[in-house]
């Protein structure tokens, strides 16, 4: 955000709410004309339907929750007659328990992209699959700043290194740990490589998350690219590194460059490494002028 508009005052680098509708106006962006409308428009009847399950489901427990702190006993005999109450209830709820999960509310992955050009110009970007039930207000990490993506042309004491990542899983706990854009900085200072770098990022974001008890399924793609040589009228990239760390079940990863006829694609799955670490990791090396991957 910059112009006149500011009067001096310091440009943001994030909006939300009503201030991004007024900017995103402001540049010609059509928009519906207010939020409930806008709210309407962006959610679809399988996403309602879903949204009204997963609510009932939690109203319910709520209700259940404080009818449990009502009931609590005050002398032992009451203890009994509660005691025998809850299993007679549970024994009648048993033919009424809700339906399993369905298997596509299970899917919310993440989706990054991470884009380099001939001249060695790179860009990073991450679309959230989202959390059911979200705390109204709530700000996920694909929107956060340096924590959902990131990419750099510079290391950390400006010599050229470029780099890039894409962060998808426990939201807060990435978060936390800024995991985009730290990865690029560990990438950068790292002798072993950028597979070293994600698996460090991601074993200390793992040991973060066990110690609350929280879902500990996270993934990380990281980028390298050899620094672009001269050749004939404009540089050309030698070579790019791909690596990948995660602890999920499984983590897709592509890539297409224009020499090539098709994407070229794999789904990673977890292996006997991840019961023992907690997590996998894969690294690829692409040679641009050979397009071989090693």
């Amino acid at each position: 955000m910059m112009g006149s508009s500011l009067l001096d005052r310091i440009p943001p680098i994030f909006l939300v709410g009503e201030g991004a509708r007024i900017w995103a106006r402001s540049k010609g962006i059509v928009l519906p004309e207010n939020m409930a409308a806008e709210s309407e428009w962006l959610v679809t009847e399988r996403a309602k339907v879903q949204w009204q399950r997963y609510r009932k489901m939690l109203d319910d427990a709520m209700a259940n929750t404080e009818i449990s702190a009502s009931e609590l006993p005050s002398s032992p005999q009451k203890t009994s007659e509660v005691s025998e109450r809850d299993v007679n209830r549970s024994k009648g709820d048993e033919s009424q328990s809700s339906p399993l999960v369905p298997e596509g509310d299970c899917i919310k992955d993440t989706v990054g992209v991470i884009c380099i050009d001939t001249e060695g110009h790179i860009a990073s970007g991450a679309s959230s699959g989202g959390i059911a039930l979200k705390v109204s207000g709530r700000i996920g990490l694909a929107a956060t700043y340096g924590s959902g993506c990131w990419a750099s042309s510079k290391g950390l004491f400006g010599a050229p290194f470029i780099v890039g990542c894409c962060v998808s899983g426990a939201g807060e706990y990435l978060m936390k740990g800024f995991a985009a854009r730290e990865c690029c900085v560990s990438s950068s200072l790292s002798q072993a490589g950028p597979a070293s770098a994600c698996t460090k990022v991601l074993r200390t974001i793992l040991q973060d998350s066990s110690q609350h008890s929280t879902d500990k399924s996270a993934g990380i793609l990281l980028v390298q690219v050899d620094a672009p040589t001269m050749g004939g009228n404009s540089p050309k990239l030698k070579a790019v590194e791909i690596a990948a760390a995660f602890s999920s079940l499984s983590f897709g990863i592509g890539y297409f460059g224009s020499s090539l006829e098709r994407p070229k694609v794999s789904i990673l799955r977890s292996t006997k490494q991840q019961q023992k670490t907690g997590m996998d990791h894969f690294e690829a090396r692409i040679d641009l002028a050979a397009e071989k991957l090693s």
